[in-house]
């Protein structure tokens, strides 16, 4: 029902095949936790998660297509499966990062707890609720979840009942903590899901997020001194279902070079090197300790409502962070004291040896994460020696034809060396090369215009550690171009931005206004003066981008520009909201998040989104319903299609726009190259005669299932043609 039908496409090959494919490309952009690696879910109607989304997303220098706007909660797990999964593993699909997205982070949400009534079996507490983070950790799961077989107590694969170390990989099948066959029965896929923080009753503040997100970026890399403190204390409920282990934890930190301690008491009161703190208390009194909590740090307290911020009772997690750690876990409910619903203390081994704080809590943790909250910045690495990085042949000016890129890196590991090499295109996988090679790049497969370019080098250790190149190339091979220049470059929410865009190529048909990979404006043609109001981008350094469409696919994108919303509100203008018409192109084979765009500047007033004409070859989602819609193709969708929607709100409403759907590859364009070409016929005839099963991809035009003269006739009805 979920992953395995959304990445479309070709049939797959055998199992074990995939598995030996996934094993040797276990480097490629998945190594010891990047931002290349995170996906990132932005509420676009909550304030605080823009900004927050936005800070981070800026500290972390995600790729824009790593971001998804929607909100990331919903009314139940079921819900959430059919709705906000489905919107998600399309988000991933669409914009081609299945292969290396491992991370699940979402900002402050609306809810970060879901409702699971009747589920999960547990001989001591009912388990009622899921929190949100473990809800998404089990995306790939969740229809065995949902088949209600699964105890409290089944084992997550990820989880090693050792101390050996590994690099996670979303596309890896686990079991004991090790990569498996996918015809494995134990074997399951996971992500890494955290919260950034929650700023509801109990929680954060936005300032003491940005504060964490600040600290744990800049600890990345510096294996800072400092000692691991495991507190046994004198509740045993709460402390001996993991002290047992404290010992070996200090046994093999000590051997590994670092310093740890296990003392009696409830805090290390009196310390001030705290790299970590494992403890078991239900109020440990956090705020007032004199205690010193160093950046990266991962804390926790083992108590039944860490992580339940509606309860009164019992300390929150919340508090570590502002203490100074970088991470902390807790659960939302009564969870009973099994020891695998927590991380275990090899929590801080793991971390010492180089993994992330999400890899490490992850691995930590025996069971499946139902109730088990994982807050702070999962990709925070204190003690990985990250690769040094560089490209010493990148064009400093515009480019054309193929160019070559030599990557070069260093590691300070003692124990490890460079293995290799991947080279991202716009947020998107482009190739991997080994120590020594080079990438040749085919800028005329790529627009002109700007496209970022990420090199990415991982070590050989088993954390896969990995360090980055980021850079851009400007791209010139037919003359077309795209600028973009914003007024003023600073304001606040209510402050309107006027963003004109200027495009250079007598085929463009529209241009837009983006930002992270979503539409905030567009006008027919090849200029347009767009105005957008800051409560639209949110509050923080924003980054926005002008993009030209032409036929075939192909957008011309501008350099990014990049201003600032303060986080405040000024006076609203008091007009109705404005809507956006514009182009989307989607997979026929996949779900999408489309996008409704509007501008608006007064954060008080609600905006309500009518749909007004819906898809002909999709159906829409019934409970995605804020400025975005979930559209599911039909099996047939191909071409195009329109979707009408109109804003309201009591300042009164916008005008009627219109999206247009295009269905990507259209009808013969098999390589979804944008044009139907001699390798979509020769990958037809390949595929000519097969029977029962055959997907469009493989040459099934007509969607009966078999790929015949049906089909053969409709590709070449189609030959020579260039898509939409």
């Amino acid at each position: 029902m979920l992953a395995a039908n959304f990445c479309g496409g070709r049939r797959h090959a055998a199992k074990h095949l995939a598995w030996l494919s996934a094993l040797a490309a276990a480097g490629l952009a998945r190594a010891g936790g990047t931002p290349e690696n995170v996906l990132l879910i932005i509420d676009p109607k909550r304030p605080d998660a823009q900004y927050i989304g936005n800070y981070y997303k800026h500290a972390r220098n995600i790729p824009d297509q790593n971001v998804l706007y929607m909100d990331s909660g919903a009314v139940s797990f079921a819900s959430l499966v059919s709705n906000n999964f489905q919107a998600l593993f399309g988000h991933i699909a669409n914009g081609r990062l299945e292969d290396h997205v491992d991370y699940i982070v979402i900002a402050p949400p609306s809810l970060y707890r879901i409702a699971a009534p009747n589920l999960v079996s547990d001989g001591c507490f009912p388990v009622q609720r899921f929190s949100i983070t473990g809800a998404y950790t089990m995306a790939f799961v969740a229809d065995e979840v949902l088949s209600a077989t699964l105890t409290s107590q089944a084992q997550q694969g990820y989880y090693r009942p050792g101390d050996g170390i590994r690099a996670f990989d979303s596309n890896l099948y686990w079991w004991n903590g090790l990569p498996r066959d996918p015809s494995d029965p134990n074997g399951r896929r996971w992500f890494i899901g955290a919260l950034l923080g929650w700023t509801g009753v109990n929680g954060l503040t936005v300032d003491e997020i940005i504060e964490m997100i600040d600290r744990s970026v800049a600890v990345d890399g510096t294996r800072p001194a400092g000692t691991f403190y495991f507190m046994e204390t004198t509740d045993s409920a709460r402390s001996d279902p993991r002290d047992g282990a404290f010992d070996a934890a200090v046994a093999t930190i000590e051997a590994d070079g670092g310093q740890a301690e296990h003392l009696l008491a409830v805090l290390p009161t009196g310390h001030h090197d705290c790299l970590g703190i494992m403890t078991g208390w239900a109020s440990p009194g956090i705020d007032a300790a004199d205690m010193t909590i160093l950046p990266g740090a991962f804390c926790d307290h083992l108590t039944s409502f860490a992580g339940a911020f509606d309860e009164a009772s019992q300390e929150k997690m919340s508090r570590w962070i502002v203490k100074g750690a970088s991470g902390s876990w807790g659960t939302i409910e009564e969870p009973c004291n099994y020891a695998g619903k927590f991380p275990h203390a090899r929590v801080h081994v793991y971390s010492y040896r180089g993994l992330s704080l999400g890899e490490s809590a992850f691995r930590s943790v025996r069971y499946y994460p139902f109730q088990g909250l994982l807050m702070g910045d999962p990709l925070t690495r204190p003690f990985a020696y990250l690769p040094q990085v560089d490209v010493p042949d990148a064009p400093g000016g515009t480019v054309s034809g193929s160019i070559v890129l030599t990557p070069e890196a260093t590691t300070g590991s003692p124990t490890a060396a460079i293995a290799g090499y991947d080279l991202l295109i716009d947020g998107v996988l482009h190739a991997s090369v080994g120590v020594g090679q080079a990438f040749t790049i085919d800028t005329t497969s790529l627009a002109d215009g700007y496209h970022d370019v990420r090199v990415l080098a991982y070590d050989d250790s088993l954390a896969k550690s990995t360090g980055r190149w980021v850079g851009a190339l400007d791209v010139d091979n037919t003359g077309r171009s795209a600028t973009l220049s914003v007024t003023p470059t600073a304001g606040d929410r209510s402050t309107a931005f006027q963003c004109d865009i200027v495009a250079i190529g007598s085929d463009v048909s529209e241009v837009r206004l983006m930002q992270n990979g979503r539409v905030l404006a567009a006008a027919a043609g090849s200029s347009a003066s767009l105005t957008v109001y800051g409560l639209t981008m949110g509050a923080g350094p924003v980054t926005l981008q002008a993009e030209a469409l032409i036929p075939g696919g192909k957008v011309i994108r501008s350099a990014p520009q990049q201003i600032d919303v303060a986080n405040s509100d000024g006076t609203p203008s008091g007009s109705p909201p404005a809507s956006f018409s514009y182009t989307k192109r989607i997979r026929f084979d996949s779900p999408a998040l489309v996008e409704l765009p509007a501008t608006f500047d007064d954060a008080a007033t609600p905006l309500t989104f009518t749909m007004i004409q819906n898809p002909s070859q999709a159906t829409l989602a019934g409970e995605l319903i804020g400025p975005y819609r979930l559209v599911q193709p039909n099996a047939t969708a191909s071409g195009t299609d329109q979707m009408r929607f109109r804003v309201d709100s009591a300042a009164g409403s916008s005008a009627v726009a219109t999206v247009t759907l295009l269905y990507t590859p259209c009808t013969g364009d098999l390589d979804d190259d944008g044009a139907v070409t001699l390798a979509d016929l020769s990958a037809l005839l390949t595929n000519f005669g097969v029977a029962a099963g055959a997907s469009r991809a493989d040459g099934d035009l007509d969607a009966d299932g078999d790929v015949d003269l049906a089909d053969l006739s409709a590709l070449l009805t189609a030959f020579g043609t260039v898509c939409p």
